[in-house]
């Protein structure tokens, strides 16, 4: 077993693989020593499979050659057990794979289990009520953050080297940003979810959480639209550089925010703007009535997908889930038509702002990682209900459809992760994808947790 190995991004285990210095068996053997070591205390992982079985199979060609990685347990695998995170799914195997495991195997990944996640993905904390909540390797007494939790924390403590989660809103981003890696949220329907259990299919994203930019960068090439090498080049990909790059920070609706966490992000803008770069302070309008439309959406097609469910099984949710579920039966039609409808303007008038910047960025949450259990956490000088909090600053850019990636931009005091998000315009995830790969290395390098 190669010390180290768990923890190097993917780009350097396939380099180490290109020249002999480590096999395939050598990161599988990394990977499951670490999951036998950690994942009894983190909770991770609610599937893992059969080690034996992984190392036993000869090496994975491809552009994902032999490289571990987690599924979130939203994601159909096929003959393995696929829970959602529910009592209701406890043993449900599917009979065929997500369109997006069946890309991830043609390229040569190696699944090593499925991951913890909010039930049905419907919660930011992680806290699952059938299999216990998936733990921050920072801290054990803080939340991972949702609903990819257990994948935010497979890549963080070294499980695997890449995992894929799913976005509604800020699934992938939070988790990223409390657990120190980076999380991916591509362009609305850049990924098939075919496959997928659905939470709310009009706002549902697959998305990455990865060590570095360039691994999202790579898993982009392998799963996007019909042939994802003519989206984006691997070889070719680079940094744009941040010279007259222009930011839009919308400073004026940030507050309330933790102390530490506006100090990582000021940070880091002054860096951006020592290369050059400059911030152009802008307004998100209407955000109320943005955050109340994605609500209204979420619920009622939430509510939809699980009426099923809900009239035979009711009692097999837990109470928070439970609870959503039946206020999105509440919701009339015409209120959820209205939602929609409004959406359309809304997102038109958002994009107009990508006229004047590049990219925007803001801090990916406006609190580090929160007690398990808490349901109320000071942000700064205000008390706020915690699900909400971790949602502030992620929510609107699903209900836009637009790309956005959360990227480690330091830590607290308390030596717990922050996270930068950057957001660009729909469709253009190349661009934003080079704009992270040139904050990435401006940033402070990211630790690894403590064992």
């Amino acid at each position: 077993m190669k010390v180290g190995l768990a923890n190097l991004p993917l780009h350097e285990v396939l380099g180490l693989y290109s020249s002999g210095s480590v096999t395939q068996r050598d990161l599988l053997e990394s990977n499951f020593d670490r999951i036998r070591r950690l994942d009894r205390e983190l909770n991770s992982f609610i599937t893992v499979f059969w080690e034996k079985e992984s190392l036993k199979s000869p090496p994975k060609k491809g552009v994902l050659g032999g490289i571990t990685v987690s599924l979130k347990d939203n994601i159909y695998a096929s003959g393995k057990l696929t829970t959602a995170g529910s009592k209701i799914l406890r043993r449900f195997k599917p009979a065929y794979d997500a369109t997006l495991m069946k890309r991830l195997l043609s390229a040569g990944a190696i699944p090593v289990g499925k991951t913890n996640l909010h039930e049905f993905a419907f919660g930011v904390t992680n806290e699952n009520p059938h299999f216990g909540a998936c733990r921050n390797p920072w801290r054990k007494d803080r939340m991972s953050g949702g609903s990819s939790g257990g994948s935010a924390v497979s890549v963080a403590s070294g499980m695997c080297c890449v995992s894929i989660g799913t976005d509604t809103a800020g699934s992938v981003r939070i988790p990223a940003s409390l657990n120190g890696v980076v999380g991916y949220k591509p362009t609305y329907g850049m990924i098939s979810r075919h496959g997928v259990i659905p939470l709310s299919w009009s706002l549902d994203t697959v998305g990455f959480l990865t060590r570095c930019v360039r691994d999202a960068a790579v898993l982009a090439s392998v799963t996007f639209g019909v042939d994802g090498s003519d989206f984006l080049k691997i070889g070719a990909f680079k940094g744009r550089g941040l010279k007259r790059l222009r930011i839009g920070v919308p400073r004026n609706q940030l507050d309330p925010i933790d102390d530490d966490v506006r100090k990582n992000f000021e940070e880091s803008l002054n860096r951006a703007e020592g290369e050059g770069a400059r911030s152009i302070r802008i307004y998100i309008d209407n955000l109320d009535a943005v955050n109340a439309a994605r609500n209204i959406i979420v619920h009622a097609e939430a509510a939809s997908y699980h009426q099923p469910y809900i009239q035979k099984r009711l009692h097999d949710y837990g109470q928070d889930v439970r609870d959503r579920l039946l206020r999105g039966l509440m919701i009339p039609a015409m209120t959820y038509l209205a939602a929609q409808r409004a959406r359309r303007k809304l997102c038109t008038a958002f994009r107009a702002v990508f006229k004047e910047v590049d990219a925007l960025a803001l801090p990916t949450t406006p609190i580090p990682a929160p007690p398990i259990g808490a349901n109320l956490v000071k942000v700064g000088d205000s008390m706020m209900d915690t699900r909400a909090a971790l949602l502030r600053f992620t929510q609107p850019f699903n209900l836009f459809g637009v790309p956005a990636i959360s990227l480690p931009c330091g830590s607290t005091r308390e030596k717990l992760p922050v996270g930068l998000q950057l957001v660009g315009d729909m469709r253009q995830d190349q661009k934003l994808l080079a704009i992270a790969l040139s904050f990435e290395k401006i940033l402070p390098q990211t630790e690894t947790p403590p064992k």
